[in-house]
């Protein structure tokens, strides 16, 4: 049945010109998830194998790609689950496949369709150098923007494989439970403590990073190591600053978890750097733990 599911799929994805296959492509674990957390992986892999066969017969080459490499995350994810694998261990597992896709798609897939990864940096840079045309603003001499619009590329690439398997995990949890299978419940959000060394890291990172926008090394692969790795640590501490301020507003007006969102989202486009601040001392001062106090709960700390 899972097989004629993923069949079914395909064959309106075709009809509509692979649009299912590039928008709803978190929806393709979903069956192997559901066959491997019953059967375990050793039985799942001919199930597997059948669906990628099928889409040689019905789909597009681009398609057979996505079948095989979603089934795949599916039946790690649905595995994992029947061997009860720890939840956080799980999810990263899920989230690092999908970045390893993700990227694979957009470096070798994209390439054969002639879309690739030169395609998307001279596009967006085109899109770059217009709208600080419009602006009157001159870029820098001494910035390279072309290394800086490649690592932009390569990270929304990556967060958009964070966001696949999450979607990926919070809708296996969500089916899992209709089928009334039995599912490890999660732990709030608050209870985590992410470890101290992790803020300093994510704070050099934006400092290298900084340093290297404003005066690049004269190596193109360790410009790109270092503006790579100081983006990842600005958009951990912003990540962790929009955790902080959801905590904050959520415990203090519990019915304001709207409200909470919105706020967020402002701050995200309005004072990005409020947020990599506040998330710097969440992670390193007391600050997570007074919080959590003054509405009567404890976490353990996860260092």
């Amino acid at each position: 049945m899972m097989i004629a599911i993923v069949g079914v799929f395909l064959l309106i994805d075709r009809q509509l010109g692979g649009a299912l296959s590039s928008m709803l492509m978190f929806l393709l674990p979903l069956p192997m998830v559901f066959y491997s957390a019953k059967y375990g992986m050793k039985d799942s892999w001919a199930v597997l194998v059948a669906m990628v066969l099928l889409s040689f017969i019905v789909s597009t080459p681009a398609s057979i790609f996505y079948v095989a490499s979603e089934s795949f995350v599916g039946l790690l994810y649905g595995s994992g689950t029947k061997t009860h694998m720890p939840m956080r261990r799980l999810v990263l597992l899920t989230m690092l496949a999908g970045i390893f896709i993700n990227i694979i798609d957009l470096v070798v897939i994209g390439a054969m369709l002639g879309y690739g990864l030169a395609e998307n940096v001279t596009d967006m840079l085109s899109m770059v150098n217009q709208l600080f045309a419009q602006a009157n603003v001159a870029v820098p001499a001494n910035v390279d923007m072309t290394s800086f619009v490649t690592n932009i590329v390569f990270i929304g690439t990556a967060l958009t494989g964070i966001l696949q398997g999450l979607v990926t995990h919070l809708l296996s949890r969500l089916m899992l439970k209709r089928l009334r299978y039995p599912v490890e419940m999660p732990k709030p959000l608050g209870s985590y403590y992410p470890p101290k060394w992790s803020g300093y890291a994510g704070l050099a990172g934006f400092m290298v990073y900084y340093y290297t926008l404003v005066r690049p090394v004269s190596s193109a692969v360790v410009q790109n190591l270092c503006q790579g790795f100081g983006m990842c640590g600005y958009l951990y501490l912003v990540v962790y600053g929009c955790i902080a301020v959801i905590l904050q507003v959520s415990l203090s007006r519990p019915k304001a978890k709207v409200l909470a969102g919105i706020l967020t989202f402002f701050l995200i486009f309005s004072f990005p750097m409020f947020l990599l601040i506040l998330g710097f001392l969440y992670i390193t001062t007391d600050f997570h733990k007074r919080m959590l106090e003054g509405a009567g709960i404890h976490a353990e700390k996860d260092e």
